[in-house]
């Protein structure tokens, strides 16, 4: 009786971590579970529209000046991004939570200034982790874009 009663909860358990694997293959079927887990381990989430505002707000005010964000997926990123800010972009892609990453940059205009934020979208949703900021003092990523227009995106 005991060694069939453990046949029936290793089945049991197989078939909950199965179900679960299934889940998280398919993306609806686990954003909520996706959420929890990036917010444990991210922080909180948040919209597109909301990270840039807080990105811009970095800047200090100066009369006649606009602030404002660029955004540039990661893969066009054309800066210098540090080797801590990579490992954690690596991680965060390993993990499966998020589907897009993006460096987002704080702008007078479209001339862009100091300390990037690397920004990873999780899946099935349109939220938010904050991956890694930096800083760029020597102003290395300045006045660049991966579409070298020059301009800021709408």
């Amino acid at each position: 009786m005991n060694s069939a009663r453990l046949d029936v909860e290793t089945v049991q358990a197989n078939g909950a971590e199965r179900l679960r694997a299934i889940r998280l293959r398919l993306p609806g079927q686990a954003v909520k579970e996706r959420m929890e887990i990036a917010r444990a381990t991210y922080g909180p989430l948040y919209t597109m529209g909301l990270v840039r505002q807080r990105v811009a707000e970095t800047l200090p005010t100066k009369i006649g000046y606009v602030r404002s964000t660029m955004i540039d997926p990661i893969e066009e990123y054309r800066g210098l991004i540090p080797d801590e800010a990579l490992l954690k972009y690596d991680d965060a892609a390993q993990s499966g939570l998020f589907s897009k990453f993006w460096v987002v940059t704080p702008t007078y205009y479209w001339k862009r200034q100091i300390d990037p934020w690397m920004l990873a979208e999780v899946v099935g949703t349109d939220l938010c982790a904050l991956i890694a900021r930096w800083d760029d003092e020597d102003g290395e990523n300045q006045g660049e874009r991966a579409d070298h227009t020059g301009h800021p995106q709408p």
